[in-house]
C-alpha cells in the first residue's frame, strides 16, 4: 500500500448519477440516513456506486449518516455548490493537491499511474474513477491542464487500435498463420460484491432475498475496505 489515504477507494461512481441524487434530496429533503432506499427506482449499481462514492468523499459515515457540508452542498445552489465541491474534492483527494502531481500541468498518464499508486485502482475502474473526478472538477472549476480533460478511456482506446489492426490484416485475402490468431484470455471477473449488485436488478426477486442480499454486499464491502488496511 503506497499510502495512507488508499484505505479509501477513489470514487467510480458517474459524476451525473452523484448531481442526480443530489438534485433528488434536494427536491424531496435529506434523510437522517441515507440507504438504497432513498433511491427510488435507480438500478442496485448506481446505488452501490453512488454510495460508495459519498464514503469515499467523507459525505457519510459508515452507518450512512450525512454529513454537515453534504447536507449543504444538495440543499446549495448550481452555482454556490462549486465552492463546497471544490473543498469537498480537496479533502477527499488530498494527495492530488500535494507536490506528488501538478493538475495544472499533468498528464493523462501521470493523473492514471497517481490513481493505481495512491488508491490501489485497477483495470477498468480507473477510466470510471478518472471520469468522476474530472467531470468533478470541470463542475467546481478547478483548473485542470488540456491534457488531463482531454483524457480518453484506456480501455476503449486499446481495443480500437486492435480492431484497426485487425481490419487492415483481414483485408488481405492471406490466411492468417497459427501464430497470428487471437490469443483467447478469460473474461475479467467482477468483485463478488458487485456481482451480487448486478443480481439485485432481478425483477422476479422477492424482497427478502435482495434485503439479505444488500445485507451479503455491505458486509463484503465493509471486509475489503478494512482488509486494505493492514495490507
Amino acid at each position: 500500500m503506497a499510502d495512507s489515504q488508499s484505505s479509501k477507494s477513489a470514487p467510480y461512481a458517474t459524476f451525473s448519477s452523484f448531481i442526480n441524487f443530489s438534485n433528488k434530496l434536494r427536491d424531496d429533503g435529506v434523510p437522517n440516513r441515507i440507504d438504497k432506499t432513498v433511491f427510488g427506482a435507480a438500478s442496485g449499481s448506481v446505488i452501490y456506486s453512488t454510495i460508495s462514492a459519498l464514503k469515499s468523499l467523507d459525505l457519510i459515515d459508515e452507518n450512512g449518516i450525512p454529513s454537515k457540508q453534504f447536507v449543504d452542498f444538495v440543499n446549495s445552489s448550481d452555482e454556490d455548490r462549486k465552492q463546497i465541491l471544490r473543498d469537498i474534492l480537496r479533502v477527499g483527494y488530498s494527495s492530488l493537491w500535494d507536490s506528488s502531481i501538478d493538475l495544472e500541468t499533468a498528464t493523462a498518464g501521470q493523473f492514471d499511474e497517481h490513481l493505481r499508486e495512491i488508491y490501489d485502482v485497477k483495470g477498468s475502474t480507473v477510466d470510471k474513477s478518472a471520469a468522476f473526478f474530472i467531470s468533478a472538477a470541470n463542475f467546481a472549476e478547478v483548473p485542470l491542464s488540456s491534457h488531463l480533460k482531454a483524457r480518453k478511456p484506456i480501455a476503449s482506446s486499446s481495443s480500437s487500435r486492435k480492431s484497426s489492426k485487425q481490419r487492415k490484416k483481414n483485408n488481405g485475402n492471406e490466411p492468417k498463420a497459427e501464430s497470428e490468431l487471437p490469443v483467447q484470455r478469460p473474461a475479467p471477473v467482477k468483485p463478488l460484491e458487485h456481482q451480487l449488485v448486478d443480481l439485485m436488478t432481478e425483477d422476479d426477486l422477492d424482497v427478502d432475498v435482495k434485503e439479505a442480499i444488500w445485507k451479503l454486499v455491505q458486509y463484503l464491502t465493509a471486509k475489503r475496505a478494512k482488509s486494505s488496511v493492514f495490507d
